[in-house]
């Protein structure tokens, strides 16, 4: 029985459909507005998505360094630090799908379609997960500050741009990575239902799902919390400078009623 195997990385942001194919000279099977499809040489393929992903099926690994190198002719940022991920697939006489392999019956481009849409969520996801793990250990030392002194040595500018990056993977999750939808073809095929259904539990992609949300919550509340905190320093900064304006103008009046 036939083996084939999937290459899945993410390696930036964004990568914009409408010029892949100005850097991708290979033969392109289909492109939609989130993604497209080349076949590298006969029965090789490359799955491209918009939100940064790229999938390969039985793409040798010189060929996969060659495709990821043109990329870099879109002039987008490449992440240093990709996330890889691998996935082999077995032909076989009926559908199975364990922790390192899945059988297929089918290995036809929508069943490797489906596989590939999957593997790039996963990496997508994983990229997202650090991102967050990230923001949150941003926020041990700040709570440890409250928690130890009561009082905070951040500044308004640190705390915003964790919002804003916050906001912005909320975005990218919901929006563009679509984790919780079915493709169209899961919903013409009983088969392909089972197939993206074992393959978001395999990959555990609604509970990873569910884990990002609950810290990205609790990175807004923390960020709350903080803009809070720092508001109410502004706010007894600003009532200080005026104490003092005022003690200034009563010292004047009274220095200028002496002189008199």
């Amino acid at each position: 029985m036939a083996e084939h195997l999937f290459k899945a990385v993410f390696l930036a942001k964004e990568l914009p459909i409408v010029k892949i194919k100005d850097v991708l000279k290979y033969k392109l099977v289909s492109e939609k507005r989130d993604r497209a499809v080349f076949e590298i040489a006969p029965k090789k393929y490359v799955f491209v998505y918009s939100f940064g992903a790229l999938v390969f099926y039985d793409v040798e690994d010189l060929m996969v360094s060659a495709t990821i190198k043109n990329l870099r002719g879109l002039k987008v940022e490449i992440l240093k630090e990709k996330i890889w991920d691998e996935y082999k697939v077995i032909d076989h006489v009926k559908n199975s799908i364990e922790f390192n392999l899945i059988r297929m019956k089918s290995s036809d481009i929508e069943h490797i379609s489906l596989v590939a849409l999957v593997l790039a969520q996963s990496v997508a996801l994983e990229f997202y997960e650090n991102q967050v793990d990230s923001m949150v250990t941003q926020f041990s030392p700040l709570n440890r500050q409250l928690s130890e002194k009561g009082k905070l040595s951040a500044r308004d500018k640190q705390i915003l741009k964790v919002v804003g990056s916050n906001n912005a993977i909320i975005e990218v999750i919901v929006s563009k990575l679509s984790l919780l939808e079915e493709p169209a073809s899961a919903w013409e095929s009983e088969e392909m239902e089972w197939l993206f259904n074992r393959l978001h539990y395999m990959f555990e992609i609604e509970e990873r799902f569910k884990h990002v949300q609950y810290k990205l919550g609790f990175v807004q509340n923390n960020s709350e919390l903080m803009l809070e905190v720092l508001r109410g320093r502004r706010d007894a900064m600003l009532e200080w400078i005026i104490i003092i304006l005022i003690a200034v103008e009563i010292a004047m009046f009274v220095y200028e009623l002496w002189l008199m």
